[in-house]
């Protein structure tokens, strides 16, 4: 069949849709550019406003610089002052400093001269102090005596005066029962801890100028040898009252020539046998042997700073004694 023969629709304002094949290419739109331009720009100047606008402007601009460098100038200047001031600020306080510098090595050349003085006359002090308390004699004997438990009879005892002790010896077949003893010392049961100590304070010092010294106390059983040696956290014993004395003494006898250290040792003579409290397993402290060639011990010694570790020392060796109830053995 030809084509002459095929339907054709064909109506006026129609046009068949074409497949994209068909559809030719749309062309890119244009680029199009916009200026803006203001509205003076296309006015022409008047050139005597033109003239007169720049010749301001310019007026302006040298006022400014003018003001700037006045204050750069001003600012320079006040930069070189300040430099001047502290140049000689600078010098005042070097010379300031080495006359302070002369002045300190004049002080401790004075000082050093002062001590070599005083050192002479401190030995003086120290063996005449010495000799004072051993113008009695070396040994020292003092008396302390308990108040009374609830379950003791009456008082047997009486204080004439400081340095003597009146026993009622209860012996009815002699006209006079009450017997005197002298001691260097005498305290009453009312004595506290502090008059004892103040008694004993002259040995500390001994001790510390390099004399041997020892306190100890003696008595039977129940008699408050325990309570005048150790006390308690309120009312401390001699073991305490002496080391702090110590302390308190060396620091104010260290001079730059003398240090002081102290170092502590614990021994306990039980049934005749010596223990060291401060003996431990594997113990790596260094030791000191204390006697005589034939006879010492060894014992272990541990440095101490302050009082506080002191204390705490001696409480730790005071744990490890013997197990007597009497616990009187220990030095």
């Amino acid at each position: 069949m030809s084509n002459n023969n095929r339907w054709n629709w064909e109506v006026s304002g129609f046009e068949p849709r074409k497949s994209p094949a068909e559809t030719p290419p749309s062309a890119p739109p244009p680029l199009v550019r916009r200026y803006s331009i203001s509205t003076p720009s296309i006015v022409p100047h008047s050139e005597p406003l033109f003239k007169q606008a720049v010749a301001t402007k310019l007026h302006n601009l040298k006022d400014k610089l003018k003001y700037v460098r006045e204050d750069y100038a001003e600012l320079r200047q006040e930069a070189v002052d300040l430099q001047e001031y502290s140049n000689a600020k600078l010098d005042r306080v070097t010379r300031y400093l080495g006359v302070l510098a002369d002045k300190t090595r004049k002080l401790d050349q004075a000082a050093l001269e002062a001590e070599a003085k005083v050192a002479p006359l401190m030995e003086e002090k120290k063996r005449l102090y010495n000799e004072l308390l051993t113008s009695k004699g070396s040994i020292k004997v003092f008396c302390r005596t308990r108040p009374l438990f609830e379950d003791e009879g009456p008082s047997v005892v009486e204080f004439p005066d400081d340095f003597t002790i009146r026993v009622n010896t209860g012996d009815d077949t002699v006209s006079n029962p009450k017997k005197d003893y002298e001691f260097d010392r005498v305290y009453g049961p009312h004595i506290g801890q502090a008059e004892v100590f103040t008694d004993v304070q002259p040995f500390v010092q001994s001790a510390l100028d390099g004399h041997n010294v020892s306190i100890f106390a003696y008595g039977q059983t129940c008699s408050g040898k325990t309570h005048t040696m150790e006390g308690s956290s309120h009312d401390r014993g001699l073991y305490v009252r002496c080391f702090e004395e110590l302390f308190d003494v060396s620091n104010s006898d260290t001079t730059s020539t003398s240090r002081f250290n102290f170092f502590v040792t614990v021994v306990e003579l039980h049934n005749e046998q010596t223990h060291d409290l401060l003996l431990e397993s594997e113990s790596s402290l260094s030791k000191v042997r204390m006697g005589s060639l034939d006879s010492f011990v060894d014992l272990v010694q541990e440095k101490v700073d302050n009082p506080l570790d002191f204390s705490k020392l001696i409480k730790k060796a005071l744990l490890s004694r013997s197990g007597d109830n009497t616990k009187i053995n220990t030095s």
